[in-house]
């Protein structure tokens, strides 16, 4: 199975955790999202699952993006869940959510890297 690590390395999470500051909801949701980012609690939940020869291994993909619209773009227009969430909020919010997220990621003007961790894990029953 493949999992997110943690928000600030997910490719949508920093947009959600934004959010969250305005929608409580979106705050749960992304906690039961990452809940199985830590390593050590993944390998323990395969074990008591009857798992044996338990690896996790963690894979670092970085997206890059022409420019922070590219990025932040698809979600305006409410793309996915968080999109949803994001066209949710009143105007002010949405500006505001942007904008924080827009200087997480260091946007300059030009283009942006997400860089993103998922955590793999397997074993034989």
């Amino acid at each position: 199975m493949s999992v997110t690590t943690a928000v600030d390395r997910s490719y949508n999470g920093r947009i959600n955790r934004a959010i969250a500051r305005y929608a409580p909801a979106v705050a749960e949701d992304n906690a039961r999202m990452f809940s199985l980012g830590d390593e050590v609690r993944l390998h323990s939940l395969f074990e008591g699952a009857g798992f044996r020869d338990v690896e996790i291994t963690t894979v670092t993909h970085c997206f890059a993006l022409a420019s922070f619209g590219a990025y932040f773009g698809p979600f305006e227009g409410g793309g996915g869940s968080t999109g949803q969430a994001y066209l949710a909020l009143p105007d002010d919010q949405r500006r505001a959510v942007r904008e924080e997220v827009r200087r997480e990621v260091g946007d300059k003007g030009g283009p942006v890297m997400i860089e993103t961790d998922i955590r793999i894990a397997s074993g034989r029953r």
